[in-house]
């Protein structure tokens, strides 16, 4: 994806990506609502940091405290994030969306398929019944 002497994060991070996989979520990703985002965060725009590349879903960034200061790295394991893929709901999509909407969206395979262009058709019944117990009054 990029090499040691030659780190351009920014091919890394789609074209890299794009220059290898041809399934049908990857070649979906151009002209998707996060392609659009990743478009906008080029260096010549102001919107710095809120590009959502493949590479911020499937390798995202971790941060660590090492020696009282914070640490980023990048999680080039993907099978950390990648199956089942709601495993990328905290580390990556709840950056920008809520937990509902994150995992209801993972589990809709249609979705998925065109790159998260539109809203989710399927609904987590599960996460209404938490955020119903969580807004339980206390006794």
């Amino acid at each position: 994806c990029h090499s040691d002497h030659d780190f351009d994060t920014r091919r890394a991070a789609v074209d890299a990506c794009l220059g290898c996989h041809a399934d049908e979520h990857s070649r979906a990703y151009v002209g998707s609502p996060h392609h659009a985002t990743w478009k906008n965060d080029q260096p010549s725009n102001s919107t710095a940091g809120t590009g959502v590349s493949c590479a911020t879903c499937h390798l995202p960034r971790l941060v660590a405290r090492v020696d009282g200061a914070d640490v980023v790295t990048v999680q080039h394991n993907q099978n950390a994030t990648l199956r089942p893929n709601e495993k990328m709901a905290r580390s990556a999509c709840m950056n920008c969306h809520g937990l509902g909407f994150s995992l209801d969206a993972l589990a809709d395979p249609g979705l998925i398929a065109s790159n998260f262009r539109g809203i989710p058709f399927r609904h987590v019944a599960g996460i209404a019944m938490a955020v119903k117990r969580i807004n339980r009054p206390a006794n």
